[in-house]
């Protein structure tokens, strides 16, 4: 569950860059109140938390907190981006299966600016590929092939190569997905955890790739696949 510093980073070098001093103190105004009262509805449950994201950076063993969590997730009084990123990594836990997916996948497909599915569709995604089921393989499929999910979709990708029961029909959107530059390398990965044989001539075309890491993946994939 540890936070993805480079991309925290990143994110606020972004906030700073566009967004007016006036507006940027407003979302952090914001993101405090609504940090304070989610730490706030713990705290009154019976856990001894300073800030939502304890729950992310340090080792947690009691994931009780888990069904709060998922009720605050579309509360009234969480609407900051960031919040909601940051309860959903604190839910990517095994006690979250099978009663999270509903409402992260409604959730993900109510977004619609580029930059919500870029940070937080990315974590919703990563969600899924943490906690696969094969019960959400049809959505998962939807959400990876929709091109306008942009790279949103890559956690989401990595997770089809982990079905059981829809092989066949992964594997074809899989190698369709090596000719997306967004998807690319996490469909050759997937490939490989899928040990699928039919994408044999198309993993060793991409062995010739320009992209020194695209040739990696796809050199990695098939030492998998043709391993005995």
């Amino acid at each position: 569950m540890n936070l993805d510093f480079d991309k925290e980073i990143e994110r606020i070098i972004r906030e700073k860059k566009e967004t007016s001093p006036k507006v940027l103190n407003e979302i952090h105004r914001v993101r405090k109140k609504e940090n304070e009262f989610i730490v706030m509805e713990l705290r009154n449950a019976g856990f001894k938390v300073s800030d939502l994201f304890d729950l992310i950076n340090f080792k947690q063993t009691d994931f009780e907190y888990v069904n709060l969590l998922i009720n605050l997730f579309d509360s009234e009084k969480v609407t900051d981006p960031i919040i909601k990123d940051g309860i959903i990594r604190a839910i990517t836990v095994k006690k979250a299966k099978g009663i999270a997916e509903i409402k992260l996948l409604e959730f993900y497909n109510s977004l619609k600016t580029e930059r919500e599915k870029e940070s937080i569709g990315w974590s919703i995604g990563n969600w899924f590929e943490n906690l696969y089921s094969d019960l959400y393989f049809e959505q998962i499929k939807k959400i990876s092939e929709d091109k306008n999910n942009g790279m949103s979709r890559q956690m989401f990708v990595m997770a089809i190569g982990k079905t059981k029961k829809h092989k066949l029909n992964a594997e074809k959107l899989l190698l369709e997905l090596t000719f997306d530059n967004q998807v690319a390398l996490h469909a050759i990965s997937s490939l490989g955890k899928l040990k699928s044989t039919n994408s044999i001539e198309r993993l060793t075309e991409l062995t010739n790739d320009k992209n020194k890491t695209i040739k990696k993946e796809a050199n990695k994939a098939l030492k998998k696949i043709t391993a005995e």
